[in-house]
């Protein structure tokens, strides 16, 4: 009878150790987890942190090249017997076309290939998409941010 007690007894210990095993190796594949879970938090937060910089610096290459240059044309302007000092203005003037303007439009001819036209940039996009070039290239090549490269074309996938 003690014979039998002792092998139960040895049973009992190898099933202990094979749970505390099992629970072991669980535990460390939940650390590695939670330590990949945290490199990929990381490698998200610089991915925005870089992604942010680069709309910041966008946005500056933006601004400056939308402001436009500014001179002044009058100090004063009388109106009704008061001094009003005009603000500089600006040397750009936007001009909102009517449609009967849109319907009609040709393009500029050529005088004997003296003349030549530069495609827009939005052109160029486009035409070096459909040619095969991938976003970071087309961003290089026009002096452009990736992003803004990106946006475009969804947008003009989208039409």
């Amino acid at each position: 009878m003690a014979i039998f007690l002792l092998v139960i007894s040895f049973i009992i210990d190898g099933v202990i150790i094979l749970t505390l095993l099992t629970i072991s190796t669980r535990v460390k594949k939940t650390e590695e987890l939670e330590m990949r879970q945290e490199e990929v938090a990381r490698e998200i937060e610089d991915m925005f942190t870089s992604y942010l910089m680069e709309i910041k610096e966008e946005n500056k290459r933006m601004s400056s090249w939308l402001q436009p240059e500014k001179h002044s044309i009058n100090d004063q302007k009388t109106e009704g017997g008061k001094a009003i000092a005009d603000e500089s203005i600006s040397t750009k003037h936007y001009k909102v076309k009517s449609s009967e303007e849109h319907t009609n439009y040709s393009p500029p001819l050529s005088n004997e290939g003296k003349d030549f036209f530069e495609r827009s940039d939005n052109y160029r996009i486009l035409e070096l998409r459909r040619v095969g070039y991938s976003v970071d290239e087309i961003a290089k090549k026009l002096d452009r941010g990736k992003t803004e490269i990106e946006l475009f074309i969804k947008f003009e996938q989208k039409h």
